[in-house]
């Protein structure tokens, strides 16, 4: 692959870059950092003052040739939020932050989730969760969904901890 050219690599070879070819490089290093979202890498191309103009040739030029994919940032942000330990609801709320329609990702949500990996997901944090509440049995449904548990995930949960202690 081509290393597309900074500012001054186009004005040393007499050639000028257009905005679109900046922003273009732009979303190269943006890219390259991390997987992005197509409307997050849109909205960090306008911060960094390129035109509407150039941020669209930019991100289709980026789509077309498979640098942009906003399926598979989700299946991988997905898979990430999971082994954080995070909760359906929790990860819905990322994918919507990053302007993902949950809707729209292959085998979403069955691909993913499945009550019983929730449960025993649920159950392991539990284990490594310590609380000085009055009301343990609250705190601990609380913090379940704080991490995006559905509440009969988190209440079957801290219901089977209690029972085995």
């Amino acid at each position: 692959m081509m290393r597309p050219l900074n500012r001054g690599q186009a004005k040393n070879l007499g050639a000028k870059a257009t905005d679109a070819d900046e922003a273009m490089n732009a979303l190269v290093r943006l890219v390259a950092a991390r997987e992005r979202s197509v409307q997050e890498t849109n909205k960090r191309l306008l911060e960094k003052g390129y035109s509407q103009d150039a941020t669209s040739s930019a991100v289709e030029r980026a789509l077309s040739c498979g640098l942009l994919d906003d399926q598979r940032f989700a299946k991988d942000l997905i898979k990430d939020r999971l082994a954080a330990g995070w909760g359906r609801r929790r990860i819905e709320s990322d994918l919507y932050r990053f302007g993902i329609n949950k809707g729209e990702v292959e085998g979403y949500p069955e691909a993913f989730f499945s009550d019983d990996e929730q449960l025993e997901q649920a159950l392991l944090i539990l284990k490594c969760h310590r609380t000085r509440s009055k009301n343990p049995r609250q705190a601990a449904y609380q913090y379940l969904v704080s991490k995006g548990y559905s509440s009969n995930v988190a209440s079957i949960a801290v219901r089977k901890q209690l029972e085995e202690a």
